[in-house]
């Protein structure tokens, strides 16, 4: 069995977050448990807003192994999901759609190899606020980046699901990585920059099994490049199965309840004072609303899932080797 936490790190996404010059603090990922623990995350609106606390970067992860693969799940929390502007449309988000929490991420699939070294992401799964997104095969990215040819051509296709685009690549001091693309306000996150949104400002939030960067809001800290604006951030990569961490607590009615669909939720305060399951989701509460999986399932049976949207690996196992939200369970 590998090291779980740096095999999270060698296949990490870079995060490209949009970041909106009118609430840049809400555009930023953190833990959940920054303010006071998890039992505090129902204050986590009021301790994004206040300027005197740092919210430094962090992404969690999970590691999910069968005999053939990897799957690694990624998932980013924002401490608000936010609306501005003056259309119609934005008036009506925000009067109906915005919301204390936002967790949204991806999950990569690793083909194991004899030689880790020629390990890598053969496609990934995105969730973007109600929908899945698909990408396999790598592509040039825009930092002119290219995997050699044939190396990196897995010729995978869609079975349940089309593929939705390519891989693109990005530069991690010379490590390369996969893109994921994150709007500003509500966060959701693609392969691609297909409504990305029209903010010139970005970060790059880069992983890291020790640093956990705070982003400095300021014009200066941006480079330029082109029409948008840069900074480097790491974002620190934090266990779903830690000790006392987010799963451990999925019966913890004052961190998770279950919503009226029957998803787990991160709770909020209602009207009352009283905690209640809210709009935001962990990944075993993910789900597609147009597709016929079960909820979570992209945490909980991620094989079965990604074997349900792709086809053309060579060997594809859907017996778990390691599997910690489950019970290992036979081939099917």
């Amino acid at each position: 069995m590998k090291n779980h936490s740096r095999l999270a790190l060698r296949h990490a996404p870079v995060l490209k977050q949009k970041v909106s010059r009118h609430n840049p603090r809400g555009d930023l990922i953190m833990r959940v448990d920054a303010c006071g623990g998890l039992e505090g995350l129902v204050d986590n609106w009021a301790f994004v807003s206040d300027k005197r606390n740092e919210l430094r970067a962090a992404g969690y992860y999970s590691v999910v192994e069968t005999a053939t693969h990897f799957f690694i799940l990624y998932a980013f929390y924002h401490g608000q999901d936010w609306y501005d502007g003056d259309r119609l449309f934005d008036r009506i988000r925000k009067m109906f759609d915005e919301h204390i929490h936002d967790m949204e991420g991806a999950l990569a699939v690793v083909t194991k190899r004899e030689d880790e070294a020629q390990e890598r992401v053969d496609a990934f799964i995105t969730i973007s606020h109600l929908h899945f997104y698909t990408y396999a095969g790598w592509m040039s990215s825009d930092l002119e980046l290219l995997y050699p040819g044939d190396a990196w051509e897995n010729g995978l296709h869609g079975r349940m699901e089309e593929i939705d685009g390519s891989i693109w690549a990005s530069d991690d001091g010379g490590r390369t990585r996969f893109s994921l693309y994150a709007q500003a306000k509500g966060h959701g996150i693609r392969g691609d920059s297909l409504g990305w949104g029209q903010e010139k400002h970005i970060i790059h939030y880069l992983p890291s099994l020790s640093e956990s960067g705070v982003p400095d809001l300021t014009e200066g800290a941006y480079r330029k490049n082109g029409r948008h604006l840069f900074q480097d951030v790491r974002y620190r990569l934090v266990d779903f199965h830690e000790p006392g961490g987010l799963w451990e607590n999925r019966d913890n009615q004052d961190v998770f309840q279950e919503n009226e669909r029957g998803q787990a939720a991160f709770v909020i305060l209602d009207d009352y004072g009283e905690r209640v399951a809210g709009s935001a989701n962990p990944p075993w509460g993910w789900e597609d609303v147009d597709d016929r999986h079960d909820c979570g399932m992209i945490a909980l049976d991620p094989a079965r899932l990604v074997y349900d949207y792709l086809d053309g690996f060579p060997e594809f196992s859907l017996e778990y080797v390691t599997n910690p939200y489950l019970r290992a369970r036979g081939s099917k």
